[in-house]
């Protein structure tokens, strides 16, 4: 009688599910040898198994609920933007109100709408010469030209093109994590639409 494979015994055990039921002794007395653990049964590493799949599944919703909340703070603060667009006459007073509005989530310190200057010529250069988006760390040099506190990671959206530049917006956090690549710009790429349009307006 030819022995069999592996290949052979993960397809029956596939094909006939309910094996370990019709012969249920064999779960426990089965040992496993493991270059880490010794021997152990297969119940005890199929409960590891569970264990880690639920420890990563509830670590996965509490990532989604984190993120839900997150997005839900966003809506409502870029909702009372849009409004500020339409009752602010003039470009200190929108970015004053702006920047109140902003701080008011945790993890946002700072917040600037600047006009363009000549001396953002070098920041839209290296930062936002692309698409007029940056996230992420910027240097020292740049941090000073628009914070005035240890900013670990920015959000940078230029305002109008590299062409004829009219303003950016920076957003600041101590949190190094708190700005970066992957993030999702979804809401603030919409209000610094509406952003551009009225400040065209304002000009």
């Amino acid at each position: 009688m030819s022995k069999l494979t592996e290949q052979q015994i993960a397809q029956y055990l596939t094909e006939n599910p309910d094996f370990f039921i019709k012969q249920p002794e064999l779960l426990a007395d089965i040992e496993l040898h493991q270059q880490a653990a010794g021997a152990t049964s297969l119940v005890h590493i199929q409960q590891r198994q569970l264990r880690e799949h639920n420890t990563f599944l509830k670590n996965k919703i509490d990532q989604l609920l984190e993120q839900a909340k997150e997005n839900e703070l966003i809506y409502r603060l870029f909702s009372e933007c849009h409004r500020q667009l339409w009752t602010n006459y003039d470009f200190k007073t929108l970015a004053i109100n702006l920047r109140n509005i902003i701080c008011t989530n945790p993890l946002i310190n700072e917040c600037h709408l600047v006009k363009y200057e000549k001396k953002f010529d070098d920041l839209i250069t290296h930062r936002l010469q692309n698409d007029g988006i940056y996230l992420g760390r910027i240097n020292q040099q740049e941090c000073d030209l628009l914070f005035s506190g240890s900013i670990q990671s920015t959000a940078l959206y230029l305002i109008g093109n590299t062409a004829h530049p009219v303003a950016i917006l920076a957003f600041g956090s101590h949190d190094v994590n708190h700005f970066e690549p992957a993030k999702d710009s979804f809401f603030v790429l919409e209000f610094v639409r509406s952003l551009q349009l009225r400040l065209l307006e304002l000009a």
